[in-house]
C-alpha cells in the first residue's frame, strides 16, 4: 500500500511540475511576448499609419514639465514616441524617464508638462489628425547643449536620432522649444556648457536653421515660449536679458508664446494649471502661424 501511495505521489508531482513548466509558463511567456510586441504599435491604427503629425518637444525642464500629475483621460488620438523609443497612448507626464534609451536626455523629475495639453487644444482645430509627441528635453539644459552635435550622447543628435526613427509613422509637422532659464543663471567657472545671455538669439537661430537643414525642411514651423518669472532674481541675474534675446528673434516660420503671467509653484517652475495653458498657447499660436502661412 505504501509503495502504491509513493508512485501516485512521484506521478502527481511530475504531472504537476509538466502542467507548470511544460504548459502555463510557456503559455504566459508567449502571451507576455506578443503583448510587449504588439501593444506599441496597436496605438496606431491601420488608417493612420505613415500619416501621424509629429511634433518634436525641445528644450529644459519646463518643457519636460515639473507640474503635479492629474489623473487624465488618455485620448487615442494623441500618442508618444517615448523614451524607451516604443509609441504608447500619450499621458503625463510625457517625458517620463520609465524605459529610457538616451541617458543624455533622461529627466527623472518629469512630470506635468504642456505636451498633452497642446494636443488636446491642436485636435479641437482639426479633430481629424492624428498627434505624435516625440520628447527629447532635458532639465537644466543650456542653449549651447542645443547647439549641431551629431553624436547620439549629444541633446542634439540624441534628438535627431528618435525624431528620424519616428518619422516613419508621419511627418514632421512642428517643433515646441521652451528653454532659457539656464542661460538666465550666475556663470560658474569651468562650466562645460557656459550660459549665452546675450547671444541666446543668435544660439536659438543656429538651433533651428540646423534642426530644420539636418530634416530636409527649410520651412518647418517652430513655436518657442519666452522664459516667464522668477522668485529668484539674484540667482538668476541675467533673466531679462534673456527675455530680450528671445523678444528679438527673427525667423521665418517662427512664433513666441508668452508665459510671464502664469503663476509659478517655485523658482521657475510652473503650476500643472500653468503647464495647461502654455500648452494651449503654443497650440493656438501654431495654429495660427501654419494658417498665415497656408495663405500666402
Amino acid at each position: 500500500m505504501k509503495v502504491m501511495y509513493y508512485r501516485f505521489f512521484q506521478f502527481l508531482m511530475i504531472f504537476l511540475t509538466g502542467v507548470f513548466f511544460g504548459v502555463l509558463l510557456p503559455r504566459d511567456q508567449v502571451i507576455e511576448k506578443s503583448l510587449s510586441k504588439t501593444s506599441p504599435e496597436s496605438v496606431i491604427p491601420s488608417e493612420f499609419e505613415g500619416k501621424l503629425s509629429l511634433f518634436i518637444l525641445a528644450g529644459q525642464s519646463n518643457m519636460s514639465g515639473r507640474g503635479e500629475l492629474l489623473p487624465e483621460i488618455t485620448d487615442a488620438r494623441i500618442v508618444v514616441f517615448g523614451n524607451d523609443y516604443e509609441w504608447h497612448l500619450a499621458a503625463e507626464p510625457v517625458d517620463g524617464a520609465t524605459g529610457q534609451i538616451d541617458k543624455v536626455s533622461q529627466d527623472f523629475h518629469a512630470g506635468y508638462s504642456p505636451a498633452f495639453s497642446f494636443a488636446k487644444q491642436l485636435l479641437k482645430y482639426n479633430s481629424h489628425h492624428m498627434i505624435g509627441l516625440i520628447p527629447c528635453a532635458k532639465g537644466g539644459s543650456s542653449i549651447a547643449e542645443w547647439q549641431r552635435n551629431l553624436s547620439e550622447k549629444s541633446l542634439y543628435g540624441s534628438c535627431l536620432k528618435r525624431v528620424k526613427l519616428a518619422a516613419t509613422k508621419g511627418k514632421i509637422s512642428g517643433v515646441l522649444f521652451f528653454q532659457g532659464e539656464a542661460d538666465a543663471l550666475k556663470p560658474k567657472p569651468n562650466a562645460k556648457f557656459p550660459p549665452f545671455p546675450g547671444r541666446w538669439a543668435a544660439k536659438f537661430t543656429r538651433f533651428v536653421d540646423d534642426f530644420r537643414g539636418d530634416l530636409s525642411q527649410p520651412d518647418l514651423p517652430v513655436v518657442f515660449a519666452q522664459i516667464g518669472s522668477t522668485k529668484s532674481p539674484k540667482l538668476y541675474i541675467n533673466w531679462q536679458e534673456v527675455q530680450r534675446q528671445q523678444e528679438e528673434v527673427n525667423l521665418s516660420s517662427a512664433a513666441m508664446i508668452y508665459t510671464r503671467d502664469l503663476p509659478l509653484k517655485d523658482d521657475v517652475h510652473f503650476t500643472t494649471a500653468s503647464y495647461q495653458k502654455i500648452g494651449e498657447r503654443f497650440a493656438n499660436q501654431f495654429w495660427q502661424l501654419t494658417q498665415q502661412k497656408s495663405r500666402r
